[in-house]
């Protein structure tokens, strides 16, 4: 069973609730709540922000101590600060940008923070995705040393200037890192990057993914974070608030063209256990013709309550539809990549030798390390 801190989360996660979804909250804290736990779980979960302004809307933030709304309130006013410095630093990359002619995608926490969130509060980012193409990658670069960025010496793709992070993708399924990830679509990403739509920050140009495109690229990520964070289905639940019948069925085209159909049911299928969202009627006939394998359903239920899946479940998970060729190449090189990868998820011990990396890669794998 699901925790009590859990369900609160899930039931605090609508940008703007209604009273039945507030009457929720308010049963749900009537309960034997451990509010430092709660509020670290909003917190690892990147929903702090949400917690924080919807226990205020529920009446219910003169309820907690002191201490706790000093917590919640300083977690909500961080990410508006982080909000606005890296809008700031969008700004400034996109001026230069705009000069070169250089086309990029928003991803992520950017482009929801222009497409879904109207309250920087609620969305908490570590760094800014942008995704350029293969071409023009070095000029944005070259614009980005101009600028005073500095490239990580261990991630070659992250730049740095002062506390704003850049982390810059050629592949939109990251297969400028782990090569074997190209096979996970089944069309040259070109495609997508010349659907994507173009919008407009404070008067400069710049691209977001369209929606269809957009929700399953944040599935896609989250599958491939294990869905450890709610925050990475909120942004779905929050993305499709607003959607018609029109927009669902472009989505079901979409997966088919893509091969991510399987990825469009697992996300459905989490949307609805999760937040009990209620979507059209037709959505629920696509999803109830399919039936979890036994895999499948327990790798998704246990998210369902909170809990954590295994990094090789995922893989499986998120290759499916592929050959069986591609899907072992995808497995073993995402399992065990190459040294210089390796180095980076071992960033804290650099002096491990070759053999050393990979044989504390098994045991990570295995379970008994991080």
């Amino acid at each position: 069973m699901p925790s009590i801190e859990h369900e609160i989360l899930s039931c605090c996660a609508d940008i703007d609730p209604d009273e039945d979804q507030l009457q929720k909250i308010r049963g749900y804290m009537s309960n034997s709540v451990d509010m430092d736990r709660l509020i670290g779980q909003a917190t690892m979960d990147g929903l702090g922000g949400f917690l924080y302004k919807n226990l205020m809307k529920a009446g219910l933030l003169e309820t907690v101590s002191p201490q706790h709304k000093q917590k919640l309130y300083t977690v909500y006013y961080l990410t508006v600060r982080n909000s606005v410095r890296f809008l700031h630093a969008l700004n400034t990359v996109l001026d230069g940008l705009n000069q070169e002619g250089i086309d990029i995608v928003l991803l992520q926490g950017m482009a929801l923070l222009h497409e879904v969130y109207r309250d920087v509060g609620l969305r908490p980012m570590k760094d800014m995705d942008l995704w350029v193409l293969p071409k023009d990658y070095q000029l944005l670069v070259d614009t980005l040393v101009r600028q005073g960025f500095s490239r990580d010496p261990l991630y070659p793709n992250t730049f740095r200037k002062g506390e704003t992070v850049l982390d810059v993708h050629t592949h939109i399924l990251w297969a400028d890192r782990i090569k074997s990830r190209a096979h996970l679509l089944n069309m040259n990403q070109d495609e997508i990057f010349h659907k994507a739509v173009r919008v407009n920050y404070d008067g400069r140009k710049t691209l977001c993914l369209n929606p269809q495109d957009q929700f399953l690229y944040l599935g896609l990520h989250a599958l491939k974070h294990n869905f450890e964070r709610l925050i990475w289905l909120v942004d779905i639940k929050s993305l499709v608030a607003k959607w018609t019948q029109p927009d669902w069925d472009s989505l079901i085209k979409r997966s088919e063209e893509l091969g991510h159909k399987k990825t469009l049911l697992y996300i459905l299928y989490l949307l609805i256990h999760i937040f009990d969202i209620r979507l059209p009627p037709e959505i629920y006939s696509f999803l109830n013709k399919w039936k979890p394998g036994f895999l499948e359903k327990r790798m998704l239920q246990r998210r369902i309550i909170g809990r954590s899946i295994s990094t090789w479940a995922q893989l499986i998970m998120i290759s499916n539809g592929r050959g069986f060729g591609k899907r072992c190449s995808f497995f073993c090189e995402n399992l065990f990549p190459r040294p210089e990868v390796l180095r980076q998820v071992f960033a804290n011990t650099p002096k491990l030798s070759v053999p050393q990396l990979y044989w504390r890669r098994v045991l990570q794998v295995m379970g008994f390390g991080r």
